[in-house]
């Protein structure tokens, strides 16, 4: 349905891609802007809640959503067609798709809740499950670690999907590998849930989420050090500023800053309450907020 508050409810990720600003967010909405002012809906086929938004160039891109759903766009996110759909996933419970990342045109996956994960090597086309019931979930029970966790943010990392998610999960996945040998378990800081993880331009990784936890690595995941960020509010994403600022949003009108090699985060004055699920710069000194009370600005000057 096109409403004219589109821009004004729960919006749940974001991307710069192109010229345009692209959100998509609740009831199937998605929305765009070239100026991060004037916002238009899209035509979206589906009112699920969207969860998740991945491009590839200025035309191509996907988004997930509950359902175990997967929307497709190849003319900027205009128009957009039902990809991917299994609402009983394998006859089994509701997963929603929780990230979409691709290595190329052809070569993508999507992660989720309830240990989800789906690979696709024809532009999603098809996408196939890939089974973690065996190997991974026996290796998570042998740590002693939920078998079956939310997965709920991955980047591409050293040619390897690298996971993070609930109860302290963190591992890599290596497509190329054979059984077993496809999982690492990443030793966690944390035995809560993550939401978040981010690779700067230095090759460093910061991984975040419940309760204001924030870590840094510098030996690719191999240690951790924690990241003081005085509050105990969930930090949802992370964006790092061309001048080398690193900004954090999270639940409860949490915005942080720090340079990026500080031990320990800055509050920033913002004077609503509502959760910020995702950041993008929009001109110098000025940030856009994707969360739930739609889009918001922010000067961090």
């Amino acid at each position: 349905m096109k409403s004219k508050m589109a821009s004004h409810i729960l919006l749940t990720d974001s991307v710069h891609s192109g010229e345009r600003y692209i959100a998509p967010g609740l009831y199937g909405n998605i929305i765009s802007s070239a100026d991060g002012i004037n916002w238009t809906q899209s035509n979206s086929p589906t009112q699920a809640l969207l969860t998740t938004i991945f491009f590839i160039d200025d035309k191509e891109g996907w988004v997930g959503g509950h359902d175990t759903l997967i929307l497709h766009t190849v003319d900027g996110g205009e128009n957009w067609e039902i990809q991917y759909e299994d609402p009983i996933t394998g006859g089994d419970i509701p997963k929603p798709v929780l990230d979409i990342v691709f290595k190329d045109k052809n070569h993508g996956y999507a992660i989720g809740a309830y240990g989800l994960i789906l690979i696709t090597s024809d532009g999603g086309k098809n996408w196939d499950m890939i089974e973690t019931s065996s190997g991974l979930y026996d290796l998570l029970e042998s740590k002693e670690m939920e078998p079956e966790p939310n997965f709920n943010s991955m980047i591409l990392y050293q040619d390897k999907l690298l996971i993070a998610g609930e109860l302290g999960t963190i591992l890599i996945f290596d497509e190329t590998a054979e059984g077993d040998a496809r999982w690492q378990i990443i030793d966690s800081p944390y035995t809560g849930s993550f939401f978040g993880i981010k690779e700067l331009s230095t090759g460093e990784l910061f991984i975040y989420g419940l309760r204001g936890n924030l870590y840094r690595s510098s030996d690719g995941a191999k240690s951790w050090d924690k990241i003081e960020t005085g509050t105990i509010a969930n930090i949802f994403d992370c964006f790092e500023t061309a001048d080398g600022m690193l900004v954090f949003t999270g639940a409860s009108g949490t915005v942080l800053r720090m340079d990026k090699t500080a031990m320990a985060a800055e509050k920033m004055p913002y004077p609503h309450f509502d959760s910020l699920m995702s950041i993008q710069t929009i001109r110098d000194g000025e940030l856009l907020l994707f969360g739930s009370a739609g889009v918001k600005t922010i000067s961090i000057q």
